[in-house]
């Protein structure tokens, strides 16, 4: 009997809405019986929850990493990898730094695009509060510094709204957040190949992540799978939150092909997105092999 496995999902310690604690509280309400947290760029959610006696969902570890390949923005989650691993701290500070970038590059559009007289860099200091507040919002205690706090379009999307620019997340992208408005903001990421050898080198699992979401070709799609496999990829999420008729069954033969393990994953953000819930998945077909079966 299969068990009911969340491989992805997001805390306040990226971009999720819920603490820590409340993300694995709710995974427990809903039956999940192994949950990985993989936060974009972090494991600071494990390392608080190590705090904390658990008695639901067997925990492994979880990271989400930004990417690219062939001009794409890829995500490769991490799985089971030990937290105490010494190159973790360096893998995260990489990509924090190219976060931080990307950041000021974003508020150096907006202080041209939007005329402001502020600098880019009072601007990204005002985001950075944003971001801090939405973690004090939570009810488990759980909150960063300025200096390790995430900040990506979201906050930037809250910090014009807050400022009256727009009237919502959607205007802000439409107007301002968008590929158009903001350049390249893949150039900030590390080669897809790259994460894979991290990962890998930290003894973990890594896992193509929401594969549905990418927008290209069928051939430029096995394109990036064979890339994956050739990279070292260990597995493909078949299942998602968010479901596709047929989409599963052609993830499930990709995997056959590319003899890749199929992981399951929410890609849970917030209960505010009724659409998606944690544990609430379709089961991964027996013809493939699941990817926590040796964890």
């Amino acid at each position: 009997m299969s068990i009911n496995a969340d491989l992805h999902c997001h805390t306040t310690a990226s971009d999720g809405t819920l603490g820590p604690l409340e993300l694995y509280l709710r995974a427990m309400h809903q039956g999940v019986e192994l949950l990985a947290i993989t936060d974009h760029d972090s494991v600071a959610a494990h390392h608080f929850l190590q705090q904390h006696e658990l008695n639901g969902p067997r925990l492994i570890s979880g990271i989400e990493l930004s990417t690219t390949w062939s001009g794409v923005e890829i995500h490769i989650v991490g799985l089971n990898f030990p937290l105490d691993h010494p190159d973790l701290e360096r893998i995260i500070q990489n990509q924090d730094n190219a976060r931080r970038q990307r950041s000021l590059h974003i508020a150096k559009k907006l202080v041209k695009q939007l005329r402001l007289t502020i600098t880019e860099e009072q601007l990204f200091s005002e985001v950075v509060d944003i971001a801090l507040s939405r973690q004090k919002n939570t009810s488990d205690g759980f909150t960063l510094t300025p200096e390790t706090v995430q900040t990506g379009r979201p906050h930037f999307a809250q910090w014009l709204i807050n400022n009256d620019y727009v009237k919502d997340a959607n205007a802000a992208f439409d107007h301002y957040l968008n590929d158009k408005k903001l350049g390249n903001l893949r150039q900030f990421w590390p080669p897809m190949s790259q994460a894979i050898a991290w990962l890998r080198a930290l003894g973990g699992k890594a896992v193509l992540a929401h594969p549905g979401k990418y927008k290209m070709t069928r051939t430029k799609f096995r394109a990036l799978i064979k890339d994956f496999k050739l990279a070292g990829g260990h597995a493909m999420e078949v299942v998602g939150g968010v479901v596709i008729p047929g989409q599963t069954e052609q993830f499930v033969e990709l995997c056959q092909e590319f003899e890749l393990e199929a992981s399951r994953g929410s890609d849970f953000h917030s209960p505010d997105y009724r659409w998606v819930e944690l544990g609430r998945l379709r089961p991964i077909p027996d013809t493939v092999q699941v990817v926590w079966q040796d964890f």
